[in-house]
Formats: C-alpha cells, structure tokens, sequence
C-alpha cells in the first residue's frame, strides 16, 4: 500500500511524463471534439437563394420555420419562401430530404410521393410542413384537387394556419372544368359549410372565386360581391389573395361604379401589401377618369397614376400610370404636359408591350394636333 502511494505521488519522468501529458491534452480537447461533431449534425436550408448550412430547425409558429442560425440568432422564414430544406433526423426524414431534392429539382412528381409518405410518419409540425409543401408540389403539376386539399389541411393548421395557406393558394388553375375542377369546389363548399372562422372564409371563398374565373363558370359573377366588398384579415393579407380581390374589383367596377366598391377599393388601397399596390392605384385612377365631370374630377383622377410613376419608377406599372396621367392630362386641355408624360413612358425599358403601343398612338395622335 505504502509503495503505491509512494509511486503515485513520485513525480513522473521520461516516457511516463510525455505519456501524461498526452492524456492531459487529450482530456483538455475531448469536449471541445464532441461539441464540434454535435455541431457538425445541422439542419440546411436555402431561402432566398441565400444558403444556410449550419442550422437547426425549431419550430413552425403561424407559417414561419422558426430556424436557430450558426450565429445562435433564431429567425423566422416563410414556409413558401424556403427553397430547400434539408433537415439532419434520420429515419423518416429520409424522405422528406428527398422528396425536398426533387422539388428543388423542379420533379414535383417525384416529389410529391415522398412528401405524402413522410407526412403519414412524421410527428409534431412536420406533416403541416409536408403539406405546405404538397401544396406547392400539386399546384406545380396542375392536380388543382389535390393542391387544394393540401390547401385546406395548411389552412386550418395547428402550426401552419391560414397565414401560411394565403401565400399557397394554388395558381395552376386550369381553364377547362373537369374532375379536378370539380372535386376542388366539392372541397372548398364542403369547408366552407363547416362555418369556419373569418380568416379561413374569405381564404375559401377567394379560392373558390379564383377557380370559377379561371374555367370561365357562370357562378362567378354571383360570387363576385363576396371577394370584391369582402374585409380582408390581416393574417390572410398576403399578395396572391389581393390578386384575386383585385381581378375581382376590376371585373365589378366595369360592370357598375358605386359607393361600396369605392369604398371597397380605398381599403383594399390600404391595406394591401406593397407589391400589389400599383395594381389597385392603376384601377382607381381609371375608375375615376370614366366617372370624372369637371377639371377638379380630372385631377384626382390623375394621382393615382401619377402616384405609382413616380414612387415605383422602376416597376412595370409606372409606365401604365404615364399613360393614365397623360390622359387625365389632355382632357383637361394641357396637351404639351400629356406629350411629356408620354414621351417618358417611351423611355421605360420594361413596359409592357401593350402599354407602349398606346402611348406610341397617343403621342402620333397629339402631336398630330395643332394648339
């Protein structure tokens, strides 16, 4: 007993000291190695074009991926937004990392096979995710039905939620009625008898427009007072659900100018996110131009337009708003201020091709004309 402890207290020499103080190196580094292979294990997800490598996935909190980032900062992404996602679980999210793979790849087939397989086996938000993303994957492929099941499904969400399914509405919406088309109504009237909440009745209801516009069905224009006077919530206000108020709108001010669809219009005016805009700005000036009586008609007719060329000069519609403004303009006798406006339209690189046409006609035609 003596000699052991005799021995273990003797300081060490020669090879038993380099040996020691390998080990104590070795015991100093083990941590730092093991932290470095956990963090090597992370979730990848691409949105934006902007990769992120080493992250880990949370949470899904009213359509936003909660993402914990490589700096330690957690960020909200948009379900719709995220390019790809790969994420490090193993097991059944095998299939989820392919069928990511092959959306990415634009195979929304082959996709959607795995997303369906992994939405049956996934636990937690994960099958809203895989809805979310089956969603997306049917619209591509024109299954209009089965992209409007999956429509529902993120709507009335737990972790997705109507936030989410506005900015899924599916846009492949084919023009003939057939099968597809029609078990997409049977879905949306059958959710809609359900008395579902103010959010998920106008997401429906937009819907369900939006398909019967599209396959020119004649219960459209009955449909039509509903999406165009509705209230649009906050948590469903997103750019594919005001497209649909706009077409909307549009379809019913040519039909009739009242109070309701101004008012209808100033909202939406408003409210609208920023993208949209343009659009809204665009309609009421030509509203106001078919119903203005007196210079002072004319001249709120202009701003709208004249509003959308000078804040977005660099949007498609600013051209559209020159030649709105020039033709408020010349109505009230200022020709040469109608021929500049014109002139500038012609200078914009990325108007439409119909817009510059009208202008090129507008332009011959007053300069044709002597003051």
């Amino acid at each position: 007993m003596r000699k052991w402890r005799a021995a273990s207290t003797r300081r060490p020499t020669g090879a038993r000291r380099v040996g020691l103080r390998r080990g104590c190196v070795l015991s100093f580094l083990l941590p730092a190695t093991i932290l470095f292979l956990s963090s090597a294990r992370a979730d990848q997800l691409v949105v934006k074009g902007e990769n992120h490598t080493i992250a880990k996935v949370l949470s899904l909190e009213k359509g936003q991926l909660q993402v914990r980032l490589a700096d330690g900062r957690t960020q909200g992404f948009w379900i719709d937004q995220i390019e790809l996602l790969l994420v490090d679980r193993g097991g059944v999210f095998e299939d989820f990392n392919q069928a990511e793979r092959f959306l990415s790849a634009g195979e929304a087939e082959k996709a959607a096979v795995r997303f369906e397989r992994a939405l049956r086996l996934c636990g937690d938000f994960w099958p809203e995710v895989c809805a979310a993303r089956l969603a997306a994957a049917y619209d591509r492929t024109g299954q209009l039905d089965k992209a409007t099941m999956n429509f529902i499904r993120v709507a009335r969400g737990r972790f997705a939620g109507p936030s989410a399914a506005a900015r899924l509405m599916p846009q492949n919406i084919p023009a003939k009625r057939d099968a597809k088309f029609t078990r997409s109504l049977d879905q949306l009237d059958s959710a809609l008898d359900h008395e579902p909440g103010v959010s998920l009745r106008v997401l429906f209801q937009t819907l369900r427009y939006e398909i019967l516009v599209r396959t020119g069905d004649e219960r459209a224009s009955r449909a039509r007072g509903q999406v165009a006077l509705g209230r649009i919530p906050d948590s469903v206000g997103s750019e594919q659900v005001y497209a649909v108020v706009h077409g909307a709108l549009r379809e019913a001010l040519r039909e009739e100018i009242n109070p309701d669809l101004l008012a209808a219009l100033n909202r939406a005016i408003q409210d609208c996110p920023d993208a949209t805009l343009p659009s809204f700005l665009l309609l009421k000036g030509d509203t106001l131009l078919r119903t203005a009586a007196s210079r002072d008609d004319l001249i709120r007719a202009s701003w709208p337009f004249l509003h959308v060329a000078a804040y977005r000069p660099s949007d498609p519609r600013a051209a559209d708003g020159l030649v709105g403004g020039a033709v408020a303009l010349e109505r009230m006798g200022r020709r040469e201020h109608a021929i500049s406006l014109l002139e500038e339209c012609l200078t914009q690189k990325n108007a439409r091709e119909e817009t510059r046409r009208s202008a090129e006609e507008a332009l011959a035609r007053l300069r044709g004309v002597k003051p």
